[in-house]
């Protein structure tokens, strides 16, 4: 059976919530984490529509870009928009989960997307994010239990390293313990010394997981008495996990990088214009200036100036800006294309869902009832 937990895992697994920005809300917002699910509805906010459309096609968990439940609130009332849907949802017993800024920056996520679709290559973060901190977990088991116990831990979420997963290293040896009175070993006898083939699994574990690990080895373990090394990684030593362009992208905002082949700014305008499908995106700049390198980053772009600067780049697609914010740049020298914040997280997301169907044994299906909230006239 999965259950509202095991999605919220999968999502951890593909979008670490610990990237997510210190002012974001992501995770499970409503429901039962036990509760089973057959069904997950993917949209880029929790409407109206949405709550509609999960109730027509029986979806026990609706899973959002954008959270339900912002800022901390003192009520929960009909009298709200939030606190209308948040009521109806929990009637109705489906749960919440929301993706946001993790999605965003997460090797894969939005912003990788995004960057292949108009065309980068060998990519990075435009403004990196800390790198959560990991741990060396050691195991040693019986040879005929290893299998059982490292998908224990994988399914939890150790072996994750950029878009690998069940990455670990294995090496075979002998284990040799004596069972005290009292003990109930699963191999050798009370009192007498023993040797079995054993086998050592070492994998590594982000910080936020840690504990779901430690418990699933126990769990799935069968001896009485597990041995479990565990090792804090310096930051120096962990490994950056490999991104877009097997550059060792680490997660961060945005992504910026050369583009394949000579593109002018109108060029690329064309191009995301025509990655986004929609009739038009805005420009600011010249259109016929040369492009060789270029930064992505879905939603809202404000903010990212410095970053810009520092990454180089000649050109900057995003999904909004503010007027001035958006002056500033283009009289600096860095065009801008605006693709509209719903278009440039909508399209990105709908292109992540099959990857969230890879890696939950239930369906998944994207939103087809939402709508942009603005439409050109």
């Amino acid at each position: 059976m999965t259950t509202v937990r095991d999605i919220l895992a999968a999502v951890d697994r593909l979008a670490p919530l610990a990237l997510a920005e210190a002012w974001d809300n992501v995770g499970l917002l409503l429901g039962d984490p036990e509760a089973e699910v057959r069904r997950v509805l993917v949209a880029l906010d929790v409407t109206e529509a949405v709550c509609a459309e999960a109730e027509q096609v029986a979806a026990e968990v609706v899973l959002a870009h954008h959270p339900l439940i912002f800022q901390p609130v003192a009520r929960l009332t009909a009298e709200t928009v939030q606190g209308r849907l948040a009521l109806r949802l929990a009637r109705e017993g489906r749960a919440v989960i929301a993706a946001h800024t993790n999605l965003d920056s997460a090797p894969g996520g939005l912003s990788d997307l995004l960057a292949g679709m108009i065309g980068l290559t060998d990519t990075e973060p435009l403004e990196a994010g800390p790198s959560p901190r990991r741990y060396k977990v050691v195991l040693y088991a019986p040879e005929d239990a290893l299998e059982a116990v490292a998908d224990a831990a994988f399914d939890a979420g150790a072996g994750r390293v950029g878009r690998y997963t069940e990455v670990a290293f294995e090496t075979a040896g002998t284990g040799r313990f004596r069972p005290g009175q009292g003990a109930q070993p699963a191999e050798g006898e009370v009192g007498r010394a023993s040797r079995i083939a054993e086998r050592r699994l070492e994998t590594v574990v982000p910080e936020a997981r840690l504990g779901a690990v430690l418990a699933a080895i126990v769990r799935a373990h069968p001896y009485e008495e597990p041995v479990v090394d565990c090792y804090r990684l310096d930051e120096a030593s962990v490994p950056t996990p490999p991104g877009q362009g097997g550059r060792g992208l680490t997660a961060g905002l945005g992504r910026v990088g050369p583009i394949k082949g000579s593109r002018t700014l109108g060029d690329l305008a064309d191009k995301t214009r025509e990655a986004l499908g929609c009739e038009s995106v805005r420009l600011a700049g010249d259109p016929a200036a040369p492009i060789e390198r270029a930064a992505v980053l879905t939603g809202s772009g404000g903010g990212m100036a410095q970053a810009l600067r520092r990454a180089g780049a000649q050109a900057f697609v995003t999904g909004e800006m503010k007027y001035h914010d958006l002056s500033d740049l283009a009289a600096g020298g860095t065009g801008v294309i605006l693709g509209g914040h719903w278009r440039t997280e909508r399209v990105t997301l709908a292109a992540w869902a099959p990857r969230l169907a890879e890696a939950v044994d239930v369906e998944v299906r994207m939103s087809e009832r939402e709508r942009d909230p603005t439409v050109w006239r």
